[in-house]
């Protein structure tokens, strides 16, 4: 569970770094465009939304969640909130991202996954499983509803699903 923990902080750590750097990449015709980041809403998506995502459905499903478990759930929360807040800007640089973020039923998802979001950041805080249990069922849904407008069938780099990334062991 730490891995995983610490896969999330590195993971909104890259973001940031992106985020910031993005104003210098270089105009070749294989940069993003212009005031976008060079990473596309599947990047994004794996890195920071999947990761907590799978935390918060697992602390949801555990018979007995420790107070470890509810900071973890968090910290979760948090990177969903801030991987929305980016999401929302529309400024991944994928294929159809910016046509996605276009969409109003794309944007009606975002805001609702937001309120999810925050509504799980509050049951985290709280220690209140009936209501992580809620907003982590609501947010399947969203999630579910919008893979099954959005998502292709094949993912462009043909991986399907988590754990892509290999297990990080810290030295101490």
């Amino acid at each position: 569970m730490f891995m995983r923990r610490a896969l999330s902080v590195l993971s909104v750590w890259v973001i940031c770094c992106a985020a910031a750097s993005g104003a210098n990449a270089s105009t070749s015709s294989s940069a993003p465009p212009a005031g976008s980041l060079p990473l596309s809403l599947l990047d994004l998506m794996r890195a920071a939304i999947e990761v907590p995502a799978d935390g918060l459905w697992a602390t949801e499903g555990a018979d007995k969640v420790t107070d470890e478990d509810w900071l973890l759930a968090d910290q979760d929360a948090v990177q969903l909130i801030a991987a929305t807040a980016l999401v929302d800007k529309g400024v991944t640089s994928g294929k159809n991202d910016r046509k996605w973020a276009a969409n109003a039923d794309w944007q009606a998802w975002l805001r609702d996954m937001k309120k999810t979001a925050f509504a799980l950041r509050d049951a985290a805080r709280t220690k209140d499983t009936t209501k992580l249990a809620t907003a982590g069922d609501h947010l399947q849904e969203i999630c579910a509803a919008c893979h099954a407008k959005y998502r292709p069938a094949e993912p462009s780099d043909g991986v399907a699903r988590y754990p892509f990334y290999p297990k990080r062991e810290l030295v101490k």
